[in-house]
């Protein structure tokens, strides 16, 4: 990897201004990487629906998290680039993020050098290459990582101190505010086994550049209800700009779930981007879902969705903790309107669906002892299947000693 200082002699575009109001799409979740023909269709639909940004940040890039020292390749930095021109044709900010936190030595911040093992020079290299690759802005991400800072701190006692003097570094060596996700993302990650957490946020913000702008989830990870009002207060709290990282339908922390209700419990106009699953055809639709363009009926009508699914709408509705929308149906009509979902409807989004839908079927029996043990010890992992027919056993057991007391 070239060094900072030689990165610096590239031709980097200008910075440019984030959309007052920013909404779109958050490549961010684990478990799926896409590939770039899905990418220019997320494009496609973003730009139809007004919406004028999406973050490059996915899990499972390497090259972004895990080993976020090692340069891309040739064949993805063309691919990225067209991508990125792509989206300035269709006035959507690129946004690439870049996730060292796992194991960044803080002191190499302060000890910068153009040796090419300074982790500082070589995040510096690394942001440079993908602005100059065509991205709009640069994402740090520091989410998910382990509260172990003390190991890795150098000469810094505060870790969001820390991280926004790396923060204010990277924008002074970019010429541009960057986008800091931060350690403590969301209001419950602070908490009493975590020493860090509770001053974290206002050492970060009392430290970093008030340009920069902070992503954050709201009250949960998965916040059931994020106003326009939270998010001026989360604002004023940070003296910065904050950017909503949404995971209303992310479903990495629970893969045998799919969530597809309506879009609520926001009424911000802006600075809202969506995480959502991974799965192409899917998040084509929630996007469709988060515009509330048309009413959530229409949009699962004009996707072409068989009325059947509408039957099972509230399995397929919203995380815990959401107010639930959609009254839950008769065990016959759910299975019903299964069967036909499973054996008689073909599309693209169905093949995305089908273990979700086959799932709750095998659920649904079980709960009603309808699914023979033969079937539960094939279908569900030895370890579920253990369980179910171990509660199965005891349930009886249970019965039959009622039966001989009465």
């Amino acid at each position: 990897m070239q060094s900072a200082s030689k990165m610096q002699n590239n031709r980097l575009k200008p910075a440019d201004h984030l959309p007052s109001a920013l909404t779109g799409y958050i490549e961010g979740f684990y478990g799926h990487l896409l590939n770039w023909d899905d990418r220019l269709r997320l494009l496609d639909r973003l730009a139809s629906l007004s919406m004028n940004a999406y973050l490059y940040a996915p899990k499972d890039d390497p090259c972004h998290r895990f080993h976020w020292r090692v340069e891309y390749d040739s064949d993805w930095r063309a691919g990225f680039a067209h991508f990125c021109d792509a989206a300035s044709m269709r006035n959507i900010s690129v946004i690439a993020g870049i996730a060292p936190g796992l194991d960044f030595n803080f002191a190499d911040l302060g000890n910068a050098d153009d040796s090419q093992n300074n982790d500082f020079m070589i995040l510096c290299a690394k942001a440079a290459q993908l602005r100059a690759d065509g991205a709009n802005h640069i994402a740090l991400l520091m989410d998910d990582i382990a509260a172990d800072f003390a190991q890795r701190a150098g000469d810094y006692e505060s870790e969001g101190t820390a991280h926004a003097a790396l923060a204010n570094r990277l924008a002074a060596y970019l010429d541009c505010p960057v986008i800091l996700v931060p350690r403590i993302y969301a209001d419950e990650l602070v908490t009493d086994a975590d020493a860090q957490s509770a001053t974290y946020l206002d050492d970060l913000a009392s430290s970093l550049d008030p340009a920069s702008a902070i992503m954050h989830c709201g009250s949960h990870i998965v916040a059931p209800v994020i106003g326009r009002d939270d998010i001026l207060a989360l604002s004023h709290a940070l003296s910065h700009r904050v950017i909503i990282w949404d995971n209303i339908y992310a479903q990495d922390y629970c893969p045998r779930r799919l969530f597809t209700g309506p879009y609520r419990g926001r009424d911000g106009d802006g600075d809202i981007m969506l995480n959502p699953t991974g799965m192409i055809e899917t998040d084509l639709l929630l996007l469709d879902i988060m515009a509330r363009k048309q009413s959530w009926p229409d949009i699962i009508k004009a996707a072409s969705i068989p009325d059947e699914f509408v039957t099972l709408a509230a399995y397929f509705d919203a995380p815990y903790g959401f107010d639930p929308v959609f009254d839950m149906p008769k065990d016959a009509d759910a299975l019903a309107a299964l069967e036909l979902l499973l054996w008689s409807w073909k599309s693209p989004l169905q093949r995305e669906w089908y273990p979700f839908l086959m799932g709750l079927k095998h659920d649904i029996l079980m709960q009603n002892g309808a699914l023979p043990a033969l079937r539960i010890t094939k279908t569900q992992t030895p370890a579920l299947a253990s369980h179910i027919l171990s509660s199965h056993n005891l349930a009886s057991q249970n019965g039959a000693d009622a039966d001989n007391e009465s």
